[in-house]
C-alpha cells in the first residue's frame, strides 16, 4: 500500500469531496464562470480545514490529466485514436487528434475549464491562509497553492497564447469582466508564482508527505518556463536546473522499469507526480483501460480496452533494438484469449494489476530528473555549445541501455537539437512532454504535418474520410471554448477560429 500523504487522507477522501462540492455550490458554478469563485472570504476557519482544501487543490488535477493527453500527446506524432472507433460519437478526439477542433469541441472546454477550477482552489487557499497558527505550515501551503496556480498558468498559455490571469478570488461580476493578457505579462507572472514556492516550500518531506509540491519542483518547472518564454532566459534556467541536479536530492533510477513499477513511485528520481491508488473510490487511474487495444477483452488489463491513444508506427520504430524504455513504454502486439498474437500497438507504462475499471496504481509523472537533465542539455547546447550539451544527455542514454553519443555523431547545434528532440521523445513518450516540446523548440508545423503525410492512420486507402490534411499555424493553438466567450464577450477568440 502505498505510503502517501495523500494516503492518509484517504479516508476522508468523501470529505474532500464534499468540501470541493461545497466549494463549488457556493460559488458561481463553473459550467458557467471557470474563472471566478464567489464565496466569502472566511470560507476555512482552521488549519485543518486550509489542508484539506490544499489537498482538494491537488485532487482537482485529476480532472486535469483525464484530459490533458487528448490536448497534447493526440495532438503530437506519438499518438492517435483508434480509427475502428466512431469519428461521429467520437468527432471531439478525432478533431483534435488532427489539429481540426472547433470552437465547441467538449474535451477543450473540459480541459479549460478543469485547469481554472484547479486555479480557482488555489486561490481560495491563498486568500484563507490567516486561519493556519503554525507559521511552516502556512508558508507550505502558500508554497504549494502558488506551485499548483503557476503549473496551470503554464500549460494553459503554452496551449491558448494570451489567456486571464486569476491572481486572486474573484467576488460579484469580476470573472465576467477579466480579459486575456499577452503572455509577456502572463510569464513574468508564473515566474514570480515560482519564485514565491522557491522560497517558501520545502526542498523535500518525509515519506508521509511524499506527493506534495516542494522547492524542488518548482525550481524544476521554473527552469522549463525560462526555456519556454519568448523571452527565453537561457542562464536563469541553467541556473535553477544546476540546482536541482547538484543538490543531491534526485538522481536517475538505474532501471527505467522501475520508474513506472507499482508501489515503486518513493523514489528519487520522480520529482512531481498526480498520484493514484487502485481500491478507492475515484482514487484509481484510468489510462490503463483508456490506453489498452480496442476489443482486447482483458488480455492486456482488467476489462476492455478503449483504444483512445494508439502509438503511431513512427515513435513505435523510433526505438532502438537495445532501448530499454520501449518494453517499458508500449507495446506492438498482445497475446489474445485464444493464443493468437494481436498486432495492436498499446502504451504499457501505466498499466498494473487491478480489479475494477479505470482503477490503475501507477503515478503520472510531470517532471522527473531525467527532465531536468534533458533541459540542462537543451539549454547548454547554445549557451555553452555542444560539449557540455552532450555530458548531460548521455547520461539518460546511458540509463536507457544506449551508446553515448559523441561531436562526431551532432556536428552542428542543429544535428543536436534532432538528436535531443528525439531522445525526449523516447524518455517521456505518452507523458504528456512532446506537443510542448515542439511548440517550445518551434517544431511543431513541420512535425505535425510530416506525421500526416507519413503515418498510415491518416493515409489508409480503405478509410479516407479519416485522411489528415496540413495544418497552419494558427491550428498550434487551440481555441478560447466557445462557452467561455459567450459568457464573457471580453474574451477574445484566437486568430483563425
Amino acid at each position: 500500500m502505498k505510503h502517501i500523504f495523500k494516503l492518509q487522507n484517504r479516508f476522508i477522501n468523501f470529505n474532500i469531496y464534499a468540501l470541493s462540492l461545497t466549494l463549488l455550490m457556493v460559488s458561481c458554478d463553473l459550467e458557467e464562470d471557470v474563472i471566478s469563485f464567489r464565496t466569502d472570504d472566511n470560507f476555512y476557519q482552521n488549519q485543518e480545514e486550509l489542508n484539506r482544501g490544499v489537498i482538494a487543490s491537488y485532487s482537482s488535477l485529476y480532472d486535469v490529466m483525464t484530459v490533458e493527453w487528448n490536448i497534447t500527446e493526440l495532438r503530437s506524432d506519438n499518438t492517435f485514436t483508434n480509427p475502428d472507433r466512431s469519428p461521429e460519437s467520437d468527432a471531439p478526439r478525432f478533431t483534435l487528434d488532427r489539429l481540426t477542433v472547433d470552437t465547441n469541441n467538449s474535451l477543450n472546454q473540459a480541459y479549460y475549464a478543469n485547469c481554472y477550477k484547479t486555479i480557482a482552489l488555489a486561490n481560495r487557499i491563498i486568500a484563507n491562509l490567516d486561519v493556519a497558527e503554525d507559521q511552516d505550515l502556512r508558508n507550505q501551503y502558500e508554497g504549494e497553492a502558488k506551485f499548483l496556480r503557476a503549473l496551470m498558468h503554464f500549460n494553459l498559455t503554452r496551449l491558448y497564447g494570451s489567456v486571464v490571469i486569476a491572481d486572486r478570488v474573484l467576488i460579484g461580476e469580476e470573472g465576467f469582466e477579466l480579459s486575456r493578457r499577452p503572455q509577456s505579462e502572463v510569464y513574468p507572472f508564473i515566474i514570480q508564482d515560482l519564485e514565491d514556492a522557491i522560497a517558501l516550500l520545502p526542498e523535500e518531506y518525509d515519506d508521509s508527505e511524499f506527493g506534495r509540491a516542494t522547492g524542488i519542483a518548482a525550481r524544476t518547472i521554473l527552469g522549463k518556463v525560462h526555456l519556454t518564454n519568448p523571452s527565453r532566459d537561457l542562464e536563469a534556467a541553467i541556473t535553477q536546473l544546476e540546482y536541482v541536479r547538484d543538490r543531491g536530492i534526485n538522481d536517475l533510477l538505474t532501471s527505467y522499469d522501475d520508474l513506472f513499477e507499482p508501489g515503486n513511485e518513493l523514489n528519487n528520481e520522480v520529482i512531481f507526480s498526480v498520484r493514484y491508488e487502485q481500491g478507492l473510490i475515484g482514487l484509481g487511474s484510468p489510462f490503463p483501460n483508456f490506453f489498452a487495444p480496442l476489443q482486447s477483452d482483458g488480455n492486456v488489463v482488467f476489462g476492455n480496452g478503449d483504444g483512445l491513444n494508439v502509438p503511431t508506427e513512427d515513435v513505435s520504430d523510433l526505438y532502438l533494438t537495445d532501448d530499454a524504455r520501449k518494453p517499458s513504454s508500449m507495446a506492438d502486439s498482445y497475446i489474445a484469449t485464444n493464443g493468437t498474437e494481436i498486432f495492436n500497438k498499446h502504451v504499457t507504462k501505466y498499466n498494473s494489476d487491478f480489479n475494477a475499471l479505470d482503477d490503475g496504481d501507477v503515478d503520472w509523472p510531470i517532471t522527473r530528473f531525467a527532465d531536468v537533465l534533458l533541459m540542462l542539455s537543451e539549454a547548454y547546447v547554445d549557451a555553452r555549445g555542444i560539449s557540455e550539451a552532450l555530458v548531460e544527455m548521455n547520461k539518460v542514454r546511458a540509463r536507457a541501455g544506449l551508446t553515448a553519443l559523441v561531436e562526431a555523431d551532432v556536428s552542428s547545434s542543429f544535428a543536436f537539437k534532432l538528436a535531443l528532440e528525439s531522445e525526449r521523445r523516447l524518455e517521456f513518450a505518452f507523458e504528456n512532454h512532446r506537443f510542448f516540446d515542439l511548440l517550445r523548440t518551434n517544431r511543431a508545423l513541420t512535425v505535425i504535418n510530416e506525421h500526416f503525410t507519413t503515418e498510415f492512420a491518416y493515409n489508409n486507402p480503405d478509410n479516407p474520410d479519416l485522411d489528415a490534411s496540413p495544418i497552419s499555424d494558427f491550428q498550434l493553438l487551440l481555441p478560447i471554448p466557445q462557452r467561455e466567450i459567450d459568457l464573457n464577450p471580453n474574451l477574445a477568440q484566437n486568430i483563425g477560429y
